[in-house]
């Protein structure tokens, strides 16, 4: 009969080493917290017993998984869904045309927020999970993420109310760009919005004369609606007609570009009373703005000045690059894992932190 040798735990190590398990936690998680001393022992324990940590192991024996969770809306356009795998293949190497026709332009708002909370993740050394989830459902389960974690960062339109209390009560949260409910103690980080908005449109209607503004996009949310006050306190503020809704409000850049492209064409009155500028909630909106528009013929500024909000890169890269408002999307994630860690260390522990933003002039709103 063969005997196979149990795998060391962490409380063999423990009990080797003549420290607690948390001790032993400590000592791959955040080695510098201990003395030389306490580290060296542990290390002979380790290498002779031949021990490697297992997470799950870490969080039965400490009570948590010592692992952060992230849970944001999908930034997927929806064709990608649903593409078809490309096939594998030596040697074949194809030429292909650009026709600037791409699904998706990268990265996105939610792609560099994530980069932040990743940096600032490696910096602390704590793992981290990350769960998407689109307006249709698919992605990965809330529960999924949230169950495996200690607690979580939450970006904006992914949780309703209902279930952000119910998780209230169980992990503490960090909401992103987002306003945290009456009655909860997760804490929050968020740009300027309003006033980086006010200022965009200022821009538009003090610089370059416009008069006629449309906003387009998102009027609703936390972030989105503070954007369009913004935007109406601006024009409010120099006598100027405010419109009662978004020209076109359909989410992603190819949904906005479909709507829009189809509005230019059933209604022809639109084309022929242009307004000065099309002022937008979010750069994804811009850019489909942007296309369609130029599609239709217009030339963007010579016909009419678009702008974003954001500030990511497929802004810059734009014909014309897009003026817009930059926020440090991944300053939030970084804040963010840190309003996190403080909860964790220190329970009930709540900050909310307004980050600045910025004016990034481009010439799609007729600057040189």
């Amino acid at each position: 009969m063969t005997v196979t040798k149990a795998r060391p735990s962490v409380y063999d190590v423990a009990a080797a080493a003549g420290v607690s398990t948390a001790s032993i936690s400590r000592y791959f998680r955040t080695p510098e917290k201990l003395s030389e001393t306490l580290r060296d022992r542990i290390r002979n324990a380790v290498e002779e017993l031949g021990y490697l940590p297992s997470g799950l192991a870490r969080g039965l024996a400490e009570q948590s998984t010592g692992t952060l969770g992230f849970y944001s809306f999908s930034g997927h356009e929806p064709d990608e869904w649903d593409r078809d795998r490309v096939p594998s293949t030596v040697g074949d190497v194809p030429r292909v045309e650009y026709r600037g026709d791409w699904p998706r332009l990268f990265p996105l708002y939610a792609d560099e927020v994530l980069r932040g909370i990743e940096l600032e993740c490696t910096l602390r050394r704590l793992p981290l999970l990350v769960g998407w989830q689109d307006a249709d459902g698919r992605g990965v389960a809330l529960d999924d993420i949230a169950r495996r974690s200690d607690g979580l960062v939450v970006l904006p339109s992914t949780i309703d109310e209902a279930q952000l209390r119910l998780l209230d009560q169980r992990l503490p949260m960090v909401l992103v760009s987002q306003l945290v409910p009456d009655g909860m103690a997760a804490s929050s980080v968020r740009v300027d919005d309003f006033h980086g908005m006010r200022a965009l449109t200022a821009h538009l209607a003090d610089d370059h004369g416009a008069r006629r503004l449309a906003f387009a996009g998102s009027a609703t949310g936390a972030e989105h609606a503070q954007r369009y006050a913004g935007f109406a306190a601006a024009l409010q503020d120099r006598g100027l007609d405010v419109p009662g809704e978004p020209l076109v409000d359909a989410g992603s850049r190819s949904a906005t570009y479909a709507a829009l492209r189809a509005l230019l064409r059933s209604d022809p009155s639109f084309g022929e009373s242009l307004p000065d500028a099309i002022v937008c909630s979010s750069d994804q909106t811009a850019l489909g703005v942007q296309s369609a528009l130029v599609e239709h013929g217009f030339a963007v500024p010579g016909d009419i000045a678009v702008t974003g909000f954001d500030g990511i890169d497929a802004a810059r890269l734009a014909d014309p690059p897009l003026t817009t408002v930059r926020q440090p999307m991944d300053e939030l994630g970084r804040v963010a894992v840190e309003l996190l860690t403080e909860a964790l260390e220190a329970p009930g522990t709540t900050r909310h932190v307004v980050l600045p933003v910025a004016i990034l002039v481009g010439r799609s709103c007729g600057c040189p």
